[in-house]
Formats: structure tokens, sequence, C-alpha cells
């Protein structure tokens, strides 16, 4: 199968192969050769002249370092031949003798990654006159493939090696690690102890040593340079060579300079430092876990080992971890200390935690092979909570009607197979399906039934189109009465805002919730990106508030805004048992100045009735009829000047001027009106019907009254009083004078209204309004102790 093939069948997979590149083009005309002879040149001492074979012709070549001899395999450049510099190598005279080619080094070539000084002799046998490319394996093709974050078992050679088998149906074998191990226990040498189950599910490791550090092979250096990663040494370049079969990051310590020879795995103490292998000093907090030995930290868990236990060229022990550390932990302790590795990205999308000792196992033969060490006896192998393979029934019936794919249960079981999951059969036609630790994106039978299309092909299922009745799509009447409230809102010149749904425990101190207030009751986030979005509102009105902060930094003073999304209320047995209520709600916030100065005259500050006003404007444009505003105290506004909506005894929200100790708190100096309503609520009130009314017959009456009252009486009383002695009577009330002067006694006001009287049957006389005007006067001294103003 072709590369190309693979790439093919992995990305209709759902493993998409985003490209399929040579690994090192570029060396061409250049062959395995052969060293026949080797002599000094005769006309210069420092060159040398070597037969060489290479399968068609045998060239006489001369060299300016003899680093090879009699029987070696070197690459020779044919005349024609190309280098990656750019150099083109041609038959030429060098004191006297003809070269026919040029013997290359590694760095000629361009194979920077190599170690080797001199003419490259290889060392391995290959035929004389083969491609170097072919001979090095350099001309392999890369895939490059795009994994989501839920197929993090692919990030290893040996997890594709799974789907690729399951794919083609190759067989796979693999073979486990065999490791010769010799002397005292490891027991006795070292000890591992795991402080935080929650941070550390498991840390295993083992012990080398007798090693010998040095440059890795040739096949190794390869293998490393097509995963993008470059060759530094033989111990190494095996953990990173065994990261990328495995999936499983690892990290080798110096055991000599691990303290005691004993291993923590605990939290980092608040201001502890650690310098790193990038040799930065980092300064660590308590949400960080860190590798420690009694003197202090030696390693940031999962993310990068420290300078203190480096591996260097006097290393002869090493102390091999291989660990599974919690995900949000690491990926937390990157971000905060800008650290990005393969290793933190792998432990951040979840590793298997069942691998640790396998992938120990083979690091520890191949650091023993590369560097003629040994291995010690045994493992250690911390694993407080062990986790087993989960157990899933499979209705094969039930997956052939959602694939809608006649898929026979043989299929289906070579599929699980394919893809190391036991399957055995189960009562009435059902399959048990064990799925290993390492497909943590598999948690119910639908993934498998995922899987089983997957894995067949997504391309076998024929296209059908759907059949049903046509119909006409429609908004729900919640969908409309949100629509409606946006379009009010916006005609009386409010801009909406969308923020976000989590937000920082801190507003409701800033807010001046009370301690007992319910929405100080909120949802936590289980895995929140940062403590400032760590949990679900319960409240609109901060959001608000930082919206216009943000606006005034920019020097935009006059704001008219208003949210119209959800909040989320916790039940009593939450957070374990019943989802949130997700209750809509409305707040609209205005600060500054209503309109702009201009020509015509001032711009008029936004005020307390602006905002009663546009909420009116709302509830009339739903149909909402009988709602009332009375006073409301509530720490988070004024104490004088705000109110609640309530319909009949239910309360709908609260209005007000935001309390100027709230408003410190976000930095804003002008005044800030706001209201916060129970969108849901209204929606039970709302009635969109439209009755035609005609307009009327019969003229109406004007009549003015004005009456001194005490400051605590509200105009709405007055205006409640009027109408229901006016009843059918009194069509309209408008409150047009209030005032409070040297001519009123301290501690009442005036108010003036303008009454329209009108009978819907006839044309009324000035005896029938009189009656009812002077009713009202009546009324209203009775009520309220007023008094006529003349």
């Amino acid at each position: 199968m072709s590369p190309e093939e693979l790439a093919e069948k992995l990305t209709m997979a759902g493993l998409e192969v985003e490209s399929v590149n040579p690994f090192y083009p570029g060396l061409k005309n250049i062959v395995v050769g052969k060293v026949l002879s080797v002599q000094k040149h005769p006309r210069a001492d420092k060159l040398f002249v070597a037969q060489v074979d290479v399968k068609d012709e045998i060239l006489d070549i001369v060299a300016g370092i003899d680093n090879f001899k009699v029987g070696d395999l070197v690459p020779a450049a044919k005349p024609g031949a190309v280098l990656p510099n750019g150099i083109k190598i041609k038959k030429t005279k060098l004191r006297g003798v003809t070269s026919n080619g040029m013997l290359c080094s590694a760095e000629e070539m361009g194979l920077n990654f190599c170690h080797e000084y001199g003419i490259l002799v290889l060392d391995e046998e290959h035929p004389v006159g083969q491609d170097i490319a072919e001979a090095l394996k350099l001309n392999d093709r890369v895939l490059e493939i795009g994994l989501t974050p839920n197929r993090s078992d692919c990030l290893g050679l040996i997890g594709l090696a799974y789907e690729i088998s399951a794919i083609t149906g190759a067989p796979l074998k693999l073979d486990f690690p065999e490791v010769p191990e010799i002397g005292e226990n490891i027991e006795n040498m070292a000890d591992v102890k795991i402080l935080d189950e929650d941070l550390c599910s498991r840390y295993s490791a083992k012990i080398i040593k007798n090693i010998t550090i040095k440059p890795s092979p040739l096949w190794l250096q390869r293998r490393l340079l097509t995963a993008g990663i470059r060759p530094i040494s033989n111990i190494v370049d095996v953990t990173n060579y065994v990261m990328w079969e495995y999936g499983q990051p690892l990290h080798a310590f110096d055991y000599e300079k691990v303290k005691d020879y004993k291993v923590i795995v605990r939290r980092a103490y608040k201001g502890e430092k650690l310098v790193t292998l990038d040799e930065q000093e980092r300064r660590l907090d308590e949400d960080m876990l860190v590798i420690a030995d009694p003197s202090g930290a030696i390693a940031l868990a999962g993310v990068m080992g420290g300078l203190s236990t480096e591996i260097t060229n006097d290393t002869c022990t090493v102390f091999l971890e291989s660990a599974n550390f919690e995900p949000t932990t690491i990926r937390r302790t990157s971000r905060d200390l800008g650290l990005r590795s393969e290793a933190s990205l792998r432990f951040e999308k979840g590793v298997d935690v069942n691998g640790t000792t396998a992938s120990a196992d083979r690091a520890a033969q191949l650091m023993a092979l590369l560097s003629e060490g040994q291995v010690v006896k045994g493992v250690l192998d911390e694993y407080p909570r062990p986790k087993s393979p989960a157990a899933v029934k499979f209705r094969p019936e039930r997956a052939r009607k959602i694939i809608g794919l006649n898929l026979p249960d043989k299929e289906i079981k070579r599929i699980f197979e394919g893809l190391r999951f036991e399957v055995s059969s189960g009562k009435d036609g059902y399959l048990k399906v064990g799925v290993p630790t390492r497909r943590s994106d598999i948690t119910g039978e639908i993934d498998l039934i995922e899987e089983a299309a997957r894995v067949y092909g997504y391309e076998h299922i024929e296209t059908s189109l759907p059949v049903g009745l046509i119909t006409q799509g429609r908004k729900t009447r919640k969908q409309s009465l949100m629509e409606i409230a946006k379009e009010t809102l916006t005609a009386c010149g409010l801009y909406e805002t969308i923020t976000y749904s989590f937000v920082n425990p801190k507003i409701f101190d800033d807010l001046r919730f009370e301690n007992d207030n319910q929405l100080r009751r909120a949802v936590k986030v289980y895995n929140p990106l940062s403590e400032e979005q760590s949990i679900m509102r319960t409240t609109l009105l901060a959001n608000l508030l930082n919206v216009i902060k943000y606006n005034v930094s920019r020097n935009i003073y006059n704001q008219r805004i208003f949210e119209l999304g959800s909040i989320f209320l916790p039940q009593k047995d939450l957070p374990h048992k019943s989802l949130s209520e997700e209750r809509e709600t409305i707040a609209i916030a205005l600060t500054g100045t209503w309109g702009e100065k201009g020509w015509h005259g001032k711009a008029v500050p936004v005020d307390f009735y602006r905002l009663k006003g546009i909420v009116e404007a709302l509830l009339n444009r739903l149909g909402v009829v009988g709602y009332k505003f009375n006073p409301f105290n509530v720490p988070t506004f004024h104490p004088s000047r705000a109110a609640e909506l309530k319909i009949g005894e239910e309360k709908i929200g609260i209005l007000g001027e935001v309390h100027a100790d709230v408003i410190s708190k976000y930095d804003l100096e002008d005044r800030v009106y706001a209201a916060e309503l129970n969108f849901a609520c209204i929606m039970k009130y709302a009635d969109l019907k439209i009755d035609f009314v005609p307009l009327p017959k019969f003229p109406a009456v004007l009549r003015d009254i004005a009456v001194l009252v005490k400051d605590k009486i509200l105009a709405e009383e007055i205006n409640q009083v009027m109408l229901d002695i006016g009843k059918d009577l009194v069509e309209n009330i408008t409150l047009f004078d209030v005032f409070q002067g040297a001519q009123i006694s301290p501690g009442y006001k005036s108010l003036a209204y303008s009454i329209v009287y009108r009978s819907k049957n006839k044309t009324l006389t000035d005896k029938e309004v009189n009656e009812v005007h002077q009713k009202i006067v009546i009324s209203l001294e009775e009520k309220f102790e007023a008094r006529l103003r003349d």
C-alpha cells in the first residue's frame, strides 16, 4: 500500500492526514561504495587516493580525510551528483591525480543530525551501488496527521498501528520488550511516594546503571528527525523515541543527583523556585505539581525536568520516570509558566494510566542496548487506585439501524478485535466489549457504533434522501417574545450586548450581595479556564457593568445597553443529581447622557425615570398588564432610588440607581441606572393578541388638578385612586408637574395632573364631569390627606 493510499484510508476513518511529504529529498547520484584500497597522494601529504567499488565501475577518488579503511562502506558521490549545499560533483584533477567523484561526510550530505566526523562510514551492511537515500532510509514518506482532541491514543505510533490494522485488516504483531535485569532489586536502591493521588494517579520507575553517554545510532536519529525532534544523546533520545512510540512521556534523572534516592510527587510550595532544563528559574505556586527529593523540587511534573538532576556526559546511572498526571493541572501549569513541550501536550490530552510500565520497560531495554548499561531488577510502581477497562454492552441490531448499513456481526467483531478491544458474546444477541483504558473517548454504546461505522468506512454507506412531509418552519412563542423584546429595546435606543456565561465569584462582593442571598449559590464550573470564569452567572448586572467599564476606558461615556440571556440557578441537590435552572433574564444599563450635545441644547443626563419608561415600553409592547412599581431597598442599589416590579404579587425584577460603592468597584464615576427582570416570568403574562379599538365618537373633557401631599406619598398611588374613582369615565391621567419650593411646606410636594374624561356612549356634560372630579378630590383628601392648590 502506498503512503498516499494509506493517507486516504486514515482520513476516511477520521484521522485526517494533512500532508504526505518525503523525509529527506535531494540526495541523487550518491551511492554506497566499498573501499578497495587507500593510498597516500603522490604529490600531497594531506590527500589520499581511494579505489571505490560502486557496483557498475571502480572509481579513483581523492579524499582529504582517511578515517576509513579497506572494506568500509562509504557514500560515494558520482560525477553529476549535486549536494544539498549546491556543489556539483564532476571529474577533476587534484594535484595531478584525477578524482572521479567524492567521498561524502554526513555534513556534506546535509545530515546535520549525524555526529560522525569525517567521511561517513556506514555501520550496517548495504548492497554496493545502493542509493544512499535508500540505504540510510532517507526516502521515507512522512504523514502529518491532524488529530482531534479526543484521540490522544494516536499520539503514539502503537496507537496508530492499532488503527491501521483495524482499517486495512493487516495483522499486527506487537513484541513487548524483554528486559534482561541484573543486580540487586530496585526497591533497595530508591523509593517513590505520591502525596497527591488526585494529581498523580500512577508513578512507575526503572533504574539503568553503568551507562555510557554517547550519540545515538543513525537509525534512531533518523526516526527522531522524521518526528521533528533534534537528537541529543542516546539516553535523552530514547525517552523521546519511546514517547513517540508508546505515546507515554518519560523523563530521565541522574540517579546520583537525587538526594537520598527518594522521589516525592507533591504540590509545589507557595513561592518555591525551580531552575528548569532551559536554565530559567521558575517561581511555582500551590496548584502546580512537582517531582521532588528531600532537598526540594527537581522537576516540573509532566512539563519539564530540573537542571539539578539533568543527564550529562558524566552520568553513570539513570532513574527513569514513567508516570500519569492529571491533565488539567498540567495544562494550567504549562500555561501559567509559558512552557509547552511534547510531554505536556500529551498529558493535557490524557495518557493511558495502564501504559506506564510497558513504556518504561521499552525505554530501559533501549537504554541498556545503546549505552552498554544494565537494567536493575524490578520496577517501582506506585498505583494507588488501579483503573480497569470499561465493559460496554453493544447491540449489533441497533448499530445497523443507526448506521443504515447491514453490517454483519462477524465484521463488527473483526473491527473491534482489530482495535484490540476484548469481545465476547452476551445474552439476547448482545456483545460485551472491553474497551482498553487508552481509549478514554469511548464511554458508551453509541461510541462503539461510531467506531464500527468509522473503521468499516463511511464511504460504504449508501447515499439516500430523507423521506418526509415538507413543513413550514415557524418560531416558537418564546422565540417570538424574545425577538420582540430585543426589537423594542433597540427601538428605544439601546444596544444589545452578549457576554460570557462564566463569571468570577468576586462579583457577589462587588455587587454587595448579602451573605444569605440565594444568588450567591452559583453552579461551579468543573474544569474552569481560570478563576475569573469558574462559576456560572446568577445575575447579568455584573457583566453589563464590566461592559460599561470597558467602554469608559476607551472614552465612551454615554452608554445604553441591554442583554437578554440566561442565568443559571442551582437546584437544591446540585452538583450531583439535577441540572441547574436556566432562566431567561433581561438586564438594562444606562449611564452618561441621553442624546448628544448640539446647537439645539444640552444633552439630558439619564435618570431613574428614563429607565422606568424603557421598562414600561417593553412591558406594554409585550402586552403585559397589571404591573406596578414599589419602592424597594437592596444593597446593590441606592436606598431611595430603586423599585421592584411586580405583577400581582409576583416579583418580576428590580430597577434603580446602582449604589455608589458598587460603581466604585468598577472604576466608574458617572451614575449608572440598571434594571434586571425575570424575562421567563414576563413571558407568562405576555399577550401579543391585538384588539381593534375604534377612534372615540364622543368628545373628551380635560380637567387639571394640583394637590399637596406628603413626600412619602407616591404619584402612582394617587394615579390609581383617580382611576378607581373615575372608572370608565377617566380615559387618561398625566402627571405634568412636581414642585417643591418656598411656597410649599417642608415635607410636602405639589403634584399636578391632567385628567381626560370621556364616555364611550355619550357626550359628557359639565355636571357629570364635575361630580366625578369632586369624588376624586374627596377620595384623595380621605386617603392621603391631600389638599387642593389654588
